[in-house]
């Protein structure tokens, strides 16, 4: 970017231009005297005439108004917001408090080289600076934390600059914005889809840790599954590149929910275990089709022949045991038919005739049954504040159907209906169990009541709806909880 001024040029009759401190995603900053109180400020300029479009301005003019809500003693302190017209040019500037001291990525190129308690100490510094910009209201996200914008004094105390990037809410992004702001190798994904939200933050903080434990950008590191493969580059304890990797993740849930939650770990305050639990992650191949909303989740789960091809192994070995049990049971029938035609009594033969003939129906209907569930049955669910509802459609005929209380599910989770988890045999079929609260009690025990679901999925896709399920629960659960604190 091209210099708006020169050493020595005195802009709006009070500041005077000393040097140049660095160019940000928004303008130049310059290091300038005030003119009126001696003391030297930064000084950020933008050009009207050189800007490409006007969201460079609104960016602008959005950081002069943060900068001025902002009070934090890491924070240069906001000082002034004005403008300049000549015949010529526009110019626009934002004074601030001057920290004396390098960036970080000034430091490291001149060789400096911090071992692991300093970065500690350096990250504790920054996590108080995102924990009180989370704090306010709206929350206000930097989105462009990395080393050029974090000075360190002499004393080793860090200062946080450039928020030309920031978002004063995160409320738009998460539906879907578009403008893609931040520096490469330091942006988290979402960033790349126009998205912040507050952990965007730590995972700009986890990049720049990342930077100077290797004195290399984030992006040069190797990468496997999208994550930095950074373990093989760093001399640093189990226990910190586990904390870092979590900064690191590439996927928003998997990160630390909050600066707060981070920082409670680095310092040792929480485990970091507390945060190994992940929601497990939707089946790239599976066909099920969930919707979520606040108030609302909605399953479909397809007929087995739609389903991936674990689900169809799964449902032709299911008939085709179903298909040898029958043939063994007809056997069996045959076998009694023969001993009806050989017993003289009329009385026996019309009883075994009926048992025979009920038999020989219900084998004939399991087959039919069986068969038709894999091919076109579809399970459907829906689970609001008041209801769960569930059904089974059979080409456009329901088949199935329940219905009960929401607030009456105690717990959801993944068994075999013929046999332990640990146990299961051949014959036995992956679900998904909801327990419900129940008031039935036969003598001394309290009757158990189930809603069974999902046979013939695959295990990463009942351990998904599983996790899904249970989530809205529990959100359901505490925003109940909260409206009536």
């Amino acid at each position: 970017m091209e210099l708006l001024h020169n050493s020595g040029e005195i802009i709006a009759e009070r500041y005077r231009i000393l040097d140049t401190l660095g160019q940000g995603g928004v303008g130049i900053t310059y290091r300038a005297e005030d003119l009126k109180t001696g003391q030297q400020v930064a000084l950020k300029a933008l050009s009207l005439r050189r800007i490409a479009d006007w969201k460079t301005l609104e960016l602008f003019e959005r950081e002069a108004q943060i900068l001025s809500q902002l009070h934090h003693p890491a924070i240069p302190r906001y000082l002034d917001y004005f403008q300049t017209d000549t015949s010529r040019e526009r110019g626009f500037y934002i004074a601030q408090q001057l920290e004396e001291g390098k960036s970080l990525a000034a430091l490291v190129e001149n060789g400096w080289r911090p071992d692991e308690r300093e970065v500690r100490h350096i990250a504790t510094q920054i996590l108080d600076i995102l924990i009180y910009l989370h704090s306010l209201t709206p929350p206000v996200i930097h989105r462009d934390i990395k080393p050029q914008n974090l000075i360190r004094s002499s004393d080793g105390r860090v200062f946080l600059v450039d928020f030309g990037s920031v978002t004063g809410t995160y409320h738009n992004t998460l539906t879907g914005g578009s403008t893609v702001v931040g520096t490469y190798g330091y942006m988290a994904p979402e960033q790349f889809r126009g998205q912040a939200v507050l952990s965007t933050d730590l995972y700009g903080l986890g990049a720049t840790l990342l930077f100077l434990l290797t004195g290399k950008s984030p992006a040069d590191l190797p990468q496997r599954s999208l994550k930095i493969n950074f373990r093989p580059h760093v001399r640093i304890s189990k226990e910190f590149a586990s904390w870092l990797e979590k900064t690191l993740e590439p996927v928003i849930e998997d990160r630390f929910p909050s600066a707060e939650e981070a920082l409670a770990v680095l310092r040792g305050e929480k485990a970091l275990a507390n945060y190994s639990t992940q929601k497990p992650r939707r089946p790239k191949d599976t066909a099920i089709r969930l919707t979520r909303t606040e108030n609302r989740l909605m399953v479909e789960i397809p007929p087995v022949w739609f389903s991936p091809n674990e689900s169809r192994r799964q449902g032709i070995i299911s008939f085709l045991m179903t298909l040898l049990f029958s043939l063994l049971l007809w056997l069996v029938i045959l076998l009694m038919e023969i001993q009806d035609i050989m017993n003289t009594s009329g009385f026996l033969s019309g009883f075994f005739g009926v048992i025979i003939l009920i038999l020989k129906i219900s084998i004939i209907a399991g087959l039919l049954d069986e068969f038709i569930t894999l091919a076109v049955a579809r399970t459907q669910l829906e689970i609001d504040r008041y209801n769960f509802r569930g059904q089974v459609i059979v080409l456009g005929w329901r088949k199935f159907k329940v219905q009960f209380i929401t607030e009456d599910i105690n717990w959801v989770q993944v068994g075999f209906l013929f046999n332990s988890v640990k146990k299961k045999t051949l014959n036995s079929s992956r679900f998904i169990f909801v327990g419900l609260k129940s008031n039935k009690r036969y003598w001394l025990w309290k009757k158990s009541q189930y809603f069974i679901f999902g046979k013939f999925m695959t295990q990463r896709e009942t351990e998904w709806l599983v996790g899904e399920i249970g989530d809205f629960l529990t959100n359901r659960q505490d925003a109940k909880s909260a409206k009536e604190d």
